[in-house]
């Protein structure tokens, strides 16, 4: 079930609609992608200060992460970093926010939300993650828990490896659907110098840094090759399989929350070149 796919994504330039269900007036949503076959999708909710609304349930599960603002529900407050998880049919609410909020939704079917004070019948309220202040999270080597493939070696040790300087903090990893969800951080001057390929959906929300990508394109149409992109803050990526990317770096160093459709899978490539274009980047970057 591939995802639609976006190369560099500046979210702002979406267009501001309305959110679909029972929702007083004032909210608003920018759709980023779409999965036709699920009718789910990845948005960025807009809410404005003083905004409230009757609890109720939402069709589709969503994991929630908050990029600027307050948002709360029922009697958990959640600020920038809080994430959460509500799975399809738990009731929630009632909705507030004092200031104004921002918050990226993944959600995993089509999206409704009924106003209701009971939760809908059979729904998994066992798997509610109300309010996850992700600063307690430790960060881990991704190839702790994260990674179930990679190709790349450690040129130390010649062991399956990521790069070094890469950090993560896995929120959510389900089996039935498998899905993950991970805040991943990489460090000033970090630089993986080959280009990968993942067997499986990934999409990637630069909540803050910058992120320089050498190549990227489709393993079944290398014609369509983009070079040189250039993510900021709020820029997203959306990859279905078979998405070759790389050489990766970062000047200033910057922080993604990662959705992926199963463990990370990662085919390494080289890339001959990998200094020269890093360099480059490095040498007429503008992020201090």
């Amino acid at each position: 079930m591939p995802v639609s796919r976006e190369d560099g994504l500046d979210v702002s330039t979406k267009p501001l609609m309305g959110l679909n269900g029972s929702f007083e007036p004032g909210i608003k949503q920018r759709t980023i992608s779409l999965n036709s076959d699920t009718g789910g999708g990845h948005m960025v909710v807009e809410i404005p200060a003083g905004w409230t609304n009757p609890r109720g349930f939402c069709t589709a599960s969503q994991d929630m992460y908050i990029l600027e603002g307050d948002f709360t529900h029922g009697n958990q407050r959640m600020i920038s970093g809080c994430y959460g998880f509500i799975p399809k049919g738990v009731a929630y609410g009632p909705l507030k926010s004092e200031k104004g909020c921002r918050i990226l939704v993944f959600y995993g079917g089509p999206y409704d939300f009924v106003r209701s004070e009971e939760h809908q019948e059979k729904c998994e309220i066992e798997r509610l993650r109300a309010n996850e202040k992700t600063w307690d999270i430790p960060w881990e080597d991704p190839m702790k828990n994260m990674v179930e493939k990679s190709t790349y070696k450690n040129p130390e040790t010649g062991e399956p490896a990521r790069p070094a300087g890469a950090f993560v903090k896995i929120l959510r990893w389900d089996k039935d659907p498998e899905e993950q969800i991970a805040l991943v951080a990489q460090a000033p001057g970090f630089i993986d110098p080959g280009t990968e390929v993942h067997p499986h959906n990934e999409c990637l929300y630069l909540i803050s840094g910058d992120c320089y990508i050498g190549y990227t394109y489709d393993t079944k149409k290398r014609n369509d090759v983009k070079t040189g992109i250039i993510l900021e803050k709020d820029h997203y990526l959306s990859r279905p399989p078979g998405i070759f990317h790389g050489p990766v770096t970062t000047h200033s160093g910057l922080y993604w929350i990662t959705y992926m459709s199963d463990g990370y899978h990662g085919i390494f490539k080289d890339v001959p070149e990998w200094r020269e274009m890093t360099e480059s980047y490095f040498e007429n970057a503008s992020y201090r």
